[in-house]
């Protein structure tokens, strides 16, 4: 076939007309793409990259015409005369040649027909020339090109300019003009005076506007901003008139002016005193900017008012201490803006973190009352209703839905690790909460959370037997000043591994440190940790250390001391000495139900029955709201230890289901529930928040 009747068979077969369809749509998209790309906020290089696509897809085009319009056709030619003829039923010399002539082919295309064999020919040139194109487009706009990030598409510049635009006069009386250039000059004036950002004023984009229409490059507000000053956010307004009330409204955008940011709600004032509205707006204004980025401030249906904000960041930074103060700066910020969701929460947090639970569960009730429908509000609100219930897995879950929102911030990061480990005992859940925050460089003198975050690392190890990378982690700490958190778990690691001498030089470097106090703690739970691992003789040893020096300060001992010394005589087996010495602590004990659980197990050990039992129902005659399963637990240790596990088990059903958390003393942690740690039991009570 010559190439003349190749190309009428084409026009006959409609080839041509389909490939003007590609070429036409292609034309009428480039059009109307070089008028769209700016006003939605592309860069220029998005035409290249839409020049790109169309070349190359041309040649895929083309064989799509062959597959689905042509090819059918072919089949249909392929059945008559003279195409019949296979490799078997080939007889002539004339039948085989005209056979090897139809099976000349391109890899993977076998030609049934010259027209075919010319059609793909074609096809090959059409793919050189587009590649060859899209090659000269590559290399002027991409090799030869310095900046490579003029190829990337724009994301919000990242810096601290704002522009400020002028607000717009919308109640048809000139002589308001005025009100707009107080509100520009009220809100740069905030903005420079509390270092919110850099201002780039009206009368900068009208000089740039001036300068730059003599260079004949692209002007305009939009323009300069976008092209030139590129800000990182743009705060512009609107101001009219209503039944002789002066109505205000102003939004943020974006760098690009491409994307609302906030739209604040409409602020209303008395004509005769703007300044009243403008104040309201300013405040709006620097609240978000200051803000804006704060996980934490999510929640908020609309942003704070500044005063209110900074109060709040004050009552922020004494969180960490936990300072008293810390209520003040709460309470200051409600005063300062009474629709600010985030200090209310926090008061509730204040008086829960402080056990006054009747307090904080009637502020939620109230806050509960009050709240709208935010999502994120309703979350924090079901968060601590759980929470007063002893809903560990509903409080888990509901936290988990603000940590996902930033799981850098490290309050959030630690509550979580908290609620994982204490709330519903899952240790497996720690360490990826736990890596979500990838540097470790903290300085722990200065961030009490950070040091908290290892304690709960550490502890969600040893629960899942990770004894050497606990001791890799926390062992650089074995000899500082304070991070006594850290050595705690440091001391329980030692212990596991059986590193005797590693634990005793720990816990002389802290009486060394003159925390005596703590020292003598640290004694009793390391007695404790070897207690629960059967080592009865190196656990007395560090009982008869604190009971030695105790027995040198005499009459000097704090009632803390004495309720330490009393425990350390109960488990030392002495009960006769720990019934004396507990009966004399629980007068001024702050930990009466836990005190009165040693007192009942002495008295059963005395054999004092009807003591016991007294005891036990002046126990369970304290059960009060608000005691998360400590009435149960108490019950649940004392059967445990009159070998009574079916009772025990019971109790601590009741402890868990009531909220009672799983801390580095409580249950499998507790020395009392060794002896059922094995039972079927008790491993669905550590898991029963699953």
């Amino acid at each position: 076939m010559n190439f003349k009747a190749f190309v009428k068979e084409c026009h006959e077969k409609e080839v041509f007309k389909n490939l003007s369809i590609y070429i036409v749509s292609s034309w009428v998209l480039i059009q109307v793409f070089s008028v769209i790309y700016e006003p939605f906020g592309l860069p220029k290089i998005s035409m290249t990259y839409l020049l790109l696509v169309l070349l190359i897809g041309f040649p895929f085009y083309v064989y799509l015409i062959w597959r689905y319009r042509l090819k059918p056709l072919e089949s249909r030619f392929s059945r008559r005369k003279g195409l019949k003829v296979t490799s078997k039923s080939a007889g002539s010399a004339e039948e085989i040649k005209g056979l090897k002539k139809r099976k000349v082919h391109l890899p993977g295309v076998h030609f049934y027909s010259p027209f075919q064999k010319l059609y793909f020919t074609s096809l090959f040139v059409i793919a050189l020339v587009s590649l060859f194109s899209a090659s000269l487009i590559v290399k002027a706009n991409f090799i030869n090109q310095e900046d490579m990030s003029a190829f990337t598409f724009p994301e919000e510049p990242d810096n601290d300019r704002i522009a400020v635009l002028p607000f717009e006069n919308n109640t048809t009386d000139p002589n308001l003009d005025v009100v707009g250039k107080m509100a520009v000059d009220w809100i740069m004036h905030g903005i420079t005076q509390n270092k919110v950002g850099q201002v780039i004023s009206p009368q900068v984009v009208e000089d740039y506007t001036n300068v730059l229409k003599a260079n004949m490059v692209p002007t305009g507000e939009n323009g300069v901003l976008k092209e030139y000053l590129k800000p990182s956010k743009v705060v512009t307004g609107t101001y009219y008139l209503k039944d002789g009330r002066l109505l205000l409204q102003c939004s943020v955008l974006d760098g690009n002016m491409n994307r609302t940011l906030v739209s604040f709600e409409i602020t209303e004032c008395d004509a005769d005193s703007p300044l009243d509205c403008i104040e309201a707006i300013k405040q709006r204004v620097l609240g978000y900017l200051d803000s804006k980025g704060m996980a934490q401030l999510a929640m908020e249906e609309t942003p704070p008012n500044y005063t209110a904000y900074k109060l709040w960041l004050e009552s922020d930074a004494l969180l960490e201490l936990q300072s008293d103060e810390q209520l003040k700066y709460i309470n200051e910020a409600i005063a300062a803006d009474s629709s600010f969701f985030k200090p209310k929460i926090d008061r509730v947090a204040y008086y829960y973190n402080r056990d006054q639970f009747a307090v904080a569960d009637s502020l939620l009730q109230v806050l509960a009352a009050e709240t709208g429908t935010k999502k994120e509000q309703l979350n924090m609100i079901q968060h601590y209703e759980a929470c007063f219930k002893g809903d560990n897995r509903t409080a888990y879950r509901t936290y988990q839905e603000e940590y996902n929102v930033a799981p850098v911030e490290i309050e959030l990061n630690l509550s979580t690790m908290v609620l994982a480990l204490q709330f519903v005992n899952r240790p497996q859940d720690v360490d990826s909460i736990y890596a979500a925050i990838p540097k470790d460089d903290f300085d722990l003198d200065n961030c009490i959370s950070c040091e908290y975050r290892y304690f709960v690392k550490g502890m969600a190890n040893l629960e899942l037997e990770k004894i050497d990378e606990t001791i890799e982690l926390l062992e650089p700490y074995a000899r500082t000043a304070g991070q006594e958190w850290i050595k705690e778990v440091l001391m329980k690691a030692y212990v596991m591994d059986k590193d005797h001498t590693a634990v005793y030089e720990l816990l002389q470097h802290i009486r060394l440190l003159g925390r005596i106090d703590y020292w003598q703690l640290m004694m009793l739970k390391t007695g404790l940790e070897y207690l629960k691992t059967g080592d009865e003789t190196n656990a007395n040893r560090y009982f008869d250390e604190v009971l030695a020096y105790q027995e040198k300060r005499g009459d000097l001992l704090t009632p803390s001391e004495k309720e330490l010394r009393a425990e350390i005589t109960f488990y030392k087996k002495d009960f006769p000495e720990a019934e004396k010495r507990i009966e004399e602590v629980l007068t001024v004990s702050a930990n009466e139900i836990p005190m009165l659980s040693f007192l009942a197990m002495s008295y059963y050990k005395n054999g004092k029955d009807q003591k016991a039992e007294q005891t036990l129902e002046r126990i369970e005659n304290l059960r009060a709201e608000y005691q998360f399963g400590e009435v149960d637990y108490a019950l649940a240790r004392y059967y445990a230890f009159t070998g009574q596990d079916v009772s025990a088990l019971d109790h601590l059903t009741k402890a868990v289901a009531a909220g009672k958390r799983f801390t580095s003393t409580t249950f499998q942690n507790d020395v009392l529930f060794q002896s059922l740690k094995s039972s079927e039991r008790f491993q669905k009570i550590l898991t029963f928040w699953y």
